[in-house]
Formats: C-alpha cells, sequence, structure tokens
C-alpha cells in the first residue's frame, strides 16, 4: 500500500465495515469517509485519525505514513463475537526493558498525556518517556501516571502520583478499586462498576462528590490500567496539640 488513502480502504475491509459503518462510529458523513480513502492528501483531524485507527486496531502512524505495526498480542477470545465487551481484541502495547531485559515502568507526566494518547502504541514515543525500576512491583507491566484535576480528591491530589498495572482481561475489573482510563477522549482516574456483561461497558466514578458518575462504552476505551499504589507530593503539615 503506497499511500494513506489506501491503507484506510484496506484497513476497513479487513475490519468487515461498509463506509457507513465507519461513519456512524466516528460520527462523520459516509462521503467523508470516502474521501478519506481516495484522497491521499486529505489531513484527516487528530481526533478523528485517533478514533479510526482505535476502530482499526492499529496505530496513526501506520495510517499515516505506513510504518510497520508494532506486534500485538490477543488476549482472551471474542465472547458472543464481541472481543472488546472482554477488551480481548488486538491492543497493542509497547513496553521497554533495561539492559537485564527487565520491563522498565514508564513515567506519563501530565505535559505528556496528549501524546500518550496518540503514541500509546509507537515504540518511538513510548522510548521517550522517563523510566523507573520500581522495588516490589517486577511481575506485570506497569506506568506510573501524574494526577490532574481534583475529582479524586481527597484521595488523589493533583501532582500525586499512580503505580499501575495492565490489565490484560477487562472482565477482572473489580468494583469500587481505582483505575486509570486511556480512552479516546482522554485519560482520567476513575473507581469503576463493571457492567461490561450487561451493559458493554463501564461506569466511572470519582471519589469528589461534586462530580457526577458517567458512563463509558468499551469502544471508547484503549487501555486500562489498575492503580496498585499511590506517591503524594503533598504533606500537608498538621497542627499538633501539645500538652
Amino acid at each position: 500500500m503506497s499511500n494513506q488513502a489506501e491503507r484506510l480502504k484496506s484497513l476497513r475491509q479487513k475490519t468487515n465495515l461498509n463506509q457507513q459503518e465507519v461513519a456512524d462510529k466516528i460520527g462523520k458523513s459516509r462521503s467523508r469517509i470516502a474521501i478519506y480513502e481516495t484522497q491521499s492528501q486529505v489531513q484527516i483531524p487528530s481526533d478523528v485519525l485517533q478514533k479510526l485507527s482505535q476502530i482499526y486496531h492499529t496505530t496513526p502512524e501506520f495510517i499515516l505514513y505506513g510504518t510497520v505495526q508494532p506486534v500485538v498480542q490477543p488476549v482472551t477470545q471474542p465472547v458472543n463475537g464481541n472481543p472488546r465487551i472482554t477488551g480481548g481484541d488486538m491492543r497493542i502495547l509497547v513496553v521497554t526493558t533495561d539492559k537485564a531485559g527487565e520491563e522498565n515502568a514508564a513515567f506519563v507526566p501530565v505535559k505528556a498525556r496528549a501524546g500518550y494518547l496518540v503514541g500509546y502504541g509507537d515504540p518511538e514515543f513510548i522510548q521517550t518517556l522517563p523510566t523507573y525500576s520500581i522495588p516490589g512491583f517486577s511481575e506485570g507491566t506497569y506506568r506510573v501516571f501524574e494526577v490532574e484535576g481534583d475529582s479524586m480528591q481527597e484521595t488523589l491530589r493533583p501532582g500525586d502520583l499512580v503505580v499501575t498495572q495492565f490489565v490484560e482481561n477487562w472482565r477482572n475489573l473489580k468494583n469500587d478499586k481505582m483505575y486509570v482510563i486511556v480512552s479516546i477522549d482522554g485519560i482520567i482516574i476513575k473507581r469503576i462498576h463493571n457492567l461490561l456483561d450487561k451493559s458493554g461497558g463501564i461506569v466511572i466514578v470519582s471519589d469528589n462528590p461534586q462530580f457526577n458518575p458517567d458512563f463509558l462504552h468499551s469502544d471508547q476505551i484503549m487501555e486500562i490500567w489498575e492503580v496498585r499504589a499511590t506517591i503524594s507530593r503533598n504533606l500537608d503539615r498538621k497542627k499538633l496539640n501539645y500538652i
């Protein structure tokens, strides 16, 4: 495939979708999808590019440049013909290792969040993130995310760090536990209520009562990371009463 338009058409055909079905999924017209698949010089908006890469289980870089896609591994078998119900479709997970071959824990600061949404499957982007070896966290794949906003106060505050472990099978999501959810709309830290089997998604809940619960369909989710530990940068000095 020599250009962007041909790659998009081929990717759509491989997923057994027609142009109208793709258009409905990303909120565009069928004619717009046809333009993307026939005019290689058209610049695709970044949010649309991200949605297309999610639907086609690839990366934005592959759509744009035809770069070799990272190796992806099936996590679980599809259930009732809908693998997204369990997160068991082909998802890209890129990691880095140290000289001994042990996986590093990549750090995603707030300033790198926008880049992570596009480059989470790009080895070159992941390699630009700072990496650390965290004692006691060696079995599994870990990432460290910086907390932004106040939706999880008082549990978490802006600037805190959460040490997270990659969740391969979304059927294992536990109600009321905290997770970092990488979705097409952004990176959030929430508690969840698992409704994948009943409704095809999860309810996300903030610890801050000023934020209302919301629902995320599995098609909106790219990665889920379970919060295993927190590192606080906010050490309040409490006044002590001495006798």
